[in-house]
């Protein structure tokens, strides 16, 4: 079924998100779906996790990232709302080979440098710097090279400090998401649980992260948008009704709260 998307339907999408968004498909209830179930709905196609206008490099990646673990259904309504938005149109319009391998980048030169500068805090002298290192190195070429390396230091770092790091796991599926750049949808995956490993590495995974993550996972998509924007995904035109951005560079977000500390 092909849709031509207007302001209307960008509006009725709008106002399925914003009566919130659940992990999983849901039901076909307005504040009982997911993010790509409420587009299904919006546009009156049968319930499911699969409109139509959305491009299979990006469904996945709406899809995962709307099923991690945000702190409230509202919260996820307003990381993914614009996303919904931008991604509106994308089918058969966007490269998407080109659209997965941007994904796979910005999870290496983001994200996994931000957990490798979180995870180096934990560490003093050699092993500090190195990561430190790679870090600037996944942040000025973010290739899958760099995040295997990446991934390796940190995990050398958290077997001799006895314990598991989530940086290592975030440069792990960041390397994943580089292997994976031309398979449609694959890249998108890994790189959303690059985003969501590197929650974790800044944060922590208790109750009181969960702002935090939040922010984290909302300045990705955030940066998502930006993609689909440039590329010229015909959803993008409609970001305007969406009021102001609500997570990039937020209090709280992952680029915030990895600053040096004494030693």
């Amino acid at each position: 079924m092909s849709v031509e998307i207007d302001e209307g339907i960008a509006r009725r999408v709008l106002e399925v998100v914003d009566a919130g968004l659940v992990r999983g498909v849901g039901e076909p209830i307005p504040g009982q779906m997911c993010a790509a179930a409420a587009v299904c709905y919006a546009l009156g196609l049968p319930h499911g996790d699969e409109p139509s206008c959305v491009s299979p490099a990006v469904r996945p990646l709406m899809i995962r990232l709307n099923d991690a673990r945000w702190s409230s259904p509202s919260a996820r309504a307003r990381g993914l709302r614009r996303l919904a938005i931008a991604a509106l149109g994308s089918a058969g319009t966007l490269d998407e080979g080109e659209f997965s391998r941007r994904a796979a980048r910005l999870a290496i030169q983001t994200f996994v440098s931000t957990a490798l500068r979180a995870e180096a805090l934990r560490h003093a002298g050699v092993q500090r710097e190195r990561l430190l290192q790679v870090a600037d190195l996944c942040e000025r070429e973010p290739t899958r090279e760099h995040a295997w390396e990446a991934a390796t230091y940190a995990r050398a770092a958290a077997y001799y400090a006895a314990y598991y790091a989530a940086a290592a796991e975030a440069a792990a599926y960041a390397d994943a998401a580089a292997a994976a750049a031309d398979r449609v949808g694959s890249a998108a995956t890994y790189a959303v649980d690059a985003v969501y490993a590197t929650a974790e590495a800044v944060h922590g995974n208790d109750a009181k992260a969960r702002a935090a993550y939040d922010a984290t996972l909302g300045d990705f998509a955030e940066r998502v948008v930006c993609i689909l924007h440039d590329m010229g995904s015909p959803g993008a035109a409609y970001l305007y009704l969406t009021g102001c951005l609500c997570y990039l560079g937020a209090p709280g977000s992952a680029f915030l709260h990895v600053t040096e500390s004494a030693t």
